[in-house]
C-alpha cells in the first residue's frame, strides 16, 4: 500500500467528495462510579453491566447474544486489541476484556477463537492479563517472526531498523539510502503483525484513555497501528506526530476491513505521560465509550485530555493531533464536536422517590 494522502486528498477535491454527508457519529457511554474501588481496582459485575448497556445501545438490541451477535458470527476468530502499555497505571483493564468475551461468548464465539493482543508479552502480563484464560488466547508480536513479510506498508518516509523489526540484519538488498547512511539499516517499509494479518478476521478495539508524547493521544487510530506494525517509529516523529499516517494506515483494508468496534476503556484518564504509566497524572473517570467511528472515539478522548491538562497548565494536544483531520478527510469518521452526538446510557435503574405521608 502506497501512502499518498495527498493524492487522494486532490481526487476528493476534483469530483466534489471532500463534503462528507451530513450524519451524526453516535458515542455511547456509561459512567458508574461503583466501577472502581477508593483504590482504583476495577469491580467486574458493574464493568460487565457497562458493556453490556453499551453495546446494547449501540447495536439497539436487549440481550448479549442478539447484540454481539449483530457484529460477529461464531465462525469469526475475534481479536481483542488491547493497550497495555499503562499496565495497571492506565493500561486497558482485564475487566473491561473479560466482559467483552463473556458477550462474544454468548453470541457463539468460542474462547479458543477469542485473541486478546498487544505487542508486549511483559507489558500484557503487567497489566493483569493472563497466560492461561478459560475467556480469550493471549497473544503478542513476536520480535523476531511475528511479522508477516507479505503484508507491506510502504511510505515516503525512511526509519532506521533496529531489533524487533523484521527486516534488521538483512542487508542483502539494501538501499542506496543505506550505504549514504553511515552503515545505519534504513527502510521505507513496514510489515503488519501476523495476529492482525493472518490470526484475526474481526477486532473489537479497546484502547485506553491516554496522552501520548507520540501522537498526542494514544486512541483508537494508534492503538491498532503502530503496534501492528515494525519500523512504525518513522510514522511519529516531530513535528508530524503520525499526520497522515495513522489515518492512512488505519484506512487499509487489514485494520478497517476487520474493526467492528472501539470501546474506549476511559475508567482512567491519564492527561499527561502517557502512553506509559504515570500515576501523578491520572483521575479516576469510571467511564466506557463505544462507537463504530474510531475517528470520533480519538476527538471525543483529544478534548477530554485538553480540559483535564489546562488547569496544570499543561499545552493543548492540539497540535500534535492533526492526524484526527486527516483521518476524517479520508472518510474514516467524524471530528467536528457538532458532528459527534455523546449518547449516556443508564447503568442502573432511578431511585425510588419516597413520598411523605399527608399531614
Amino acid at each position: 500500500m502506497i501512502l499518498l494522502l495527498l493524492v487522494l486528498l486532490g481526487s476528493f477535491a476534483s469530483t466534489g467528495r471532500a463534503e462528507e454527508p451530513a450524519t451524526i457519529s453516535r458515542i455511547f457511554y456509561a459512567s458508574d462510579t461503583n466501577s472502581l474501588s477508593k483504590t482504583r481496582l476495577a469491580n467486574p459485575s458493574v464493568i460487565q453491566l457497562m458493556v453490556d448497556k453499551i453495546v446494547f445501545a449501540l447495536t439497539g438490541k436487549t440481550d448479549r447474544a442478539t447484540a454481539w451477535g449483530s457484529l460477529v458470527k461464531p465462525t469469526d476468530r475475534v481479536g481483542i486489541k488491547v493497550s497495555a502499555a499503562g499496565r495497571t497505571v492506565s493500561g486497558t483493564h482485564p475487566e473491561v476484556v473479560n466482559a467483552i468475551a463473556n458477550g462474544l461468548i454468548a453470541a457463539g464465539v468460542p474462547p479458543s477463537n477469542i485473541i486478546v493482543w498487544d505487542r508486549n508479552l511483559e507489558d500484557l502480563l503487567a497489566a493483569g492479563f493472563r497466560r492461561e484464560s478459560r475467556l480469550y488466547q493471549l497473544r503478542w508480536v513476536d520480535p523476531v517472526t511475528g511479522y508477516d513479510r507479505k503484508s507491506q506498508v510502504t511510505a515516503p518516509v525512511l526509519g532506521r531498523l533496529i531489533w524487533g523489526d523484521s527486516g534488521f540484519g538483512n542487508r542483502t538488498s539494501s538501499r542506496m539510502e543505506d550505504i549514504l547512511s553511515s552503515g545505519e539499516q534504513l527502510s521505507s517499509s513496514s510489515y503488519f503483525s501476523k495476529v492482525l494479518s493472518k490470526d484475526v478476521t474481526k477486532v473489537i478495539n479497546v484502547p485506553a484513555l491516554s496522552d501520548s508524547f507520540l501522537t498526542g493521544v494514544n486512541g483508537a487510530l494508534a492503538n491498532m497501528t503502530l503496534p501492528n506494525l515494525d519500523n512504525w517509529r518513522r510514522f511519529t516523529r516531530d513535528p508530524a506526530f503520525g499526520d497522515p499516517y495513522l489515518a492512512e494506515i488505519y484506512a487499509d483494508e487489514m485494520i478497517r476491513g476487520k474493526v467492528v468496534l472501539t470501546i474506549l476503556d476511559a475508567l482512567i484518564l491519564q492527561y499527561a505521560g502517557g502512553p506509559f504509566p504515570n500515576p501523578g497524572f491520572t483521575i479516576a473517570n469510571h467511564t466506557l465509550f463505544a462507537s463504530k467511528d474510531p475517528v470520533a472515539i480519538d476527538a471525543t478522548a483529544a478534548r477530554l485530555l485538553n480540559e483535564n491538562r489546562a488547569p496544570s497548565k499543561l499545552p493543548s494536544l492540539d497540535e500534535m493531533t492533526h492526524w484526527i483531520e486527516s483521518a476524517s478527510l479520508i472518510g474514516l469518521g467524524k471530528y467536528k464536536e457538532s458532528d459527534i452526538e455523546l449518547v449516556p446510557i443508564a447503568t442502573r435503574p432511578p431511585p425510588t422517590l419516597k413520598h411523605s405521608a399527608n399531614p
